[in-house]
């Protein structure tokens, strides 16, 4: 099952366009979430309708999603806060993966950059968080992995290759320049397991390195992610990374509003579950 939490603005909208890709290639439902909060009792204030109504926006959504798609839609509404309600119903449900929209800096239920990152961090599946580019038709096909020197790099390996195998994708690896010897060798260490891996699962995969003396490395990723027109980031979020990881919260909240609205994967290595969001 993919979860989507939805709060009925256009980033959300193209959340549910993503599920439907993922959803009909991985043979999985779609659940629509919407969190009850102050900000949907402003909304109802606001459109004066009642939380009946809006349970009935929500039906009537769900039943969209389905006809059109011919993928099986349900919804829920629960009560609570979206940072510990989300990653806790995905949890409880056993969804595969969190397609979840991010509004920038504004939106009804405040799920801009940070607020998303935090949520992510506390989900026990991957999380996938898009702005409001339509996911095209061959979906994640071309995947851009950042590789540093953090030995929590396995499950991104896992995980990425996953979804490369689901859409025939090719991964790209972008290696941070070190110049310690030791760091160098973690890089290649983690390399070495990242394409020893892709080859046992036949996945096509190409190396690139960040350029010394260039911008920085976060600037980097996103202008190569640019370069081969990736259809989507993966990268490690959450204090469990590990002391060597290159990327800090404002690091991942840069990538995640990256300007190409490329959707980015976010795993969190203490949190995730160990495996693959699909079976291969």
């Amino acid at each position: 099952m993919i979860l989507v939490p939805y709060d009925f603005t256009p980033p959300s909208d193209c959340a549910i366009q993503h599920a439907t890709v993922v959803a009909r290639k991985g043979d999985n439902k779609i659940q629509l979430l919407h969190v009850v909060n102050s900000d949907s009792k402003s909304l109802m204030r606001r459109d004066k309708i009642s939380l009946r109504d809006l349970n009935d926006r929500m039906a009537a959504l769900a039943a969209r999603v389905e006809r059109e798609s011919g993928i099986p839609t349900g919804y829920d509404m629960v009560t609570g806060s979206i940072f510990t309600t989300i990653p806790e119903y995905a949890h409880e449900s056993k969804a595969k993966l969190v397609i979840i929209g991010t509004s920038g800096m504004v939106g009804l239920q405040n799920l801009f950059g940070s607020n998303v990152i935090k949520i992510a961090e506390k989900s026990s599946v991957p999380d996938i968080i898009v702005q409001e580019r339509p996911l095209r038709p061959h979906g994640y096909k071309t995947i851009v992995m950042p590789m540093d020197a953090g030995k929590e790099s396995k499950q991104k390996t896992f995980q990425t290759a996953a979804i490369a195998k689901i859409f025939g994708g090719t991964i790209h690896l972008f290696a941070a320049h070190e110049t310690d010897d030791f760091l160098i060798n973690a890089v290649q260490n983690n390399i070495h397991f990242a394409t020893r891996h892709f080859d046992s699962q036949q996945i096509p995969y190409e190396v690139a390195t960040e350029v010394e003396g260039g911008k920085s490395y976060v600037e980097q990723i996103i202008q190569h992610a640019i370069r081969v027109d990736a259809d989507l980031v993966a990268i490690m979020t959450g204090d469990h990374r590990g002391l060597l990881d290159l990327l800090s919260t404002t690091d991942e909240e840069h990538i995640v509003n990256n300007q190409a609205q490329i959707p980015v994967l976010c795993i969190d290595p203490q949190n995730v579950l160990y495996g693959s969001v699909f079976s291969y």
